[in-house]
């Protein structure tokens, strides 16, 4: 068994993958496995992954996925490989510090923890950060997993236990644009019993200016919510954990919610303005299309989201006032 298996998904990746797999296979942690799944490329990614498979047989493995999954799809493909003992991972137009793996490892062996997570630096925003704090380390209970929850994070800078996944077997949604593990997350911090923290910045987010949630139509991004919500209660909520944080996970979903119906009503939005008072406007005069999206979205929070908006701290302190008005508009109208 290896100690860390990082899983890499690729897709038309030939401008970063060197820089990405170079990361990894240079990693100060040797029992490792890199395992790097082409999503159907149509550039020279594959013809990559295959000279860095050649001249590093022990630590790289290649799979060729055929057909395009997205980034879940071509992820799961690299979980059912995976032989380690904890998961780590990384996406190809990101690179990782030469020690990462080692210094989450060694934290992770020193407490027997099911998760460990470190910092990461986003070129875009040229902003460091570190979402698990001193504060929620350690044995998880009902408020640490309530902050882990609210204040987000990401999986790729974290290793978690292989048991995670496949005890029982969890795995992305495929062919999903983005918000494809959203709710993994959320699900690994309902599951875990501990987690763990590097305080330095190992991970490198290299966010594209043409990356897929910043080229989406309304449809794609639409499918991506709906299916995030959806994917965030089935999962999570016959979790035994759930109940104790029932108002974060909400609160999340809620989150998601409003990002749905603001999506739809953007044109609108902009004409009127972001006013409280333009609330029912904004709603006023939608076509037949946009009209089904919001009933369908607001049927799925019927069943997902109990708490009312108004009773749920967590929203009252984290989602405006108005996106509050627009979310209740949006009941009013379609439940």
């Amino acid at each position: 068994m290896k100690k860390v298996s990082i899983v890499v998904p690729a897709y038309n990746s030939e401008k970063t993958i060197t820089r990405c797999l170079s990361s990894l296979v240079n990693q100060t942690l040797q029992d490792i496995e890199i395992i790097v799944v082409n999503d159907a490329s149509t550039d020279n990614t594959w013809e990559i992954m295959k000279s860095c498979e050649e001249q590093f047989p022990d630590k790289v493995v290649i799979i060729d996925g055929g057909v395009n999954r997205g980034s879940g799809g071509a992820r799961n493909q690299g979980f059912d490989f995976a032989t380690g003992e904890y998961i780590g991972l990384v996406d190809s137009d990101d690179y990782v510090a030469s020690n990462m793996f080692e210094l989450l490892y060694n934290k992770a062996k020193e407490g027997d923890y099911d998760i460990v997570d470190t910092g990461f630096y986003s070129e875009r925003q040229d902003k460091a950060t570190l979402y698990t704090g001193d504060n929620v380390t350690g044995d998880l209970d009902d408020q640490k997993r309530r902050t882990l929850i609210t204040c987000g994070g990401y999986l790729v800078t974290k290793i978690f236990k292989r048991e995670l996944w496949n005890n029982p077997v969890i795995r992305m949604r495929e062919k999903v644009r983005c918000l494809e593990d959203t709710e993994i997350l959320l699900y690994m911090i309902l599951r875990a019993r501990n987690i763990g923290n590097v305080k330095e910045v190992l991970y490198n987010y290299c966010d594209s200016a043409d990356s897929a949630t910043k080229t989406m139509d309304l449809d794609t991004y639409y499918a991506s919510i709906y299916g995030a919500i959806g994917a965030t209660y089935e999962k999570c909520h016959e979790l035994e954990n759930y109940e104790g944080v029932k108002d974060a996970m909400e609160y999340a979903m809620a989150n998601m919610y409003s990002f749905g119906i603001n999506r739809c009503l953007y044109e609108k939005i902009a004409r009127y303005g972001a006013d409280i008072k333009n609330v029912k406007r904004y709603f006023e005069g939608a076509d037949p299309n946009t009209e089904k999206l919001l009933r369908d979205l607001a049927v799925l929070r019927k069943n997902a989201i109990t708490i009312p908006y108004d009773d749920n701290i967590e929203i009252q302190n984290r989602i405006s006032q108005l996106d509050i008005a627009i979310m209740k508009e949006c009941d009013r109208l379609f439940l």
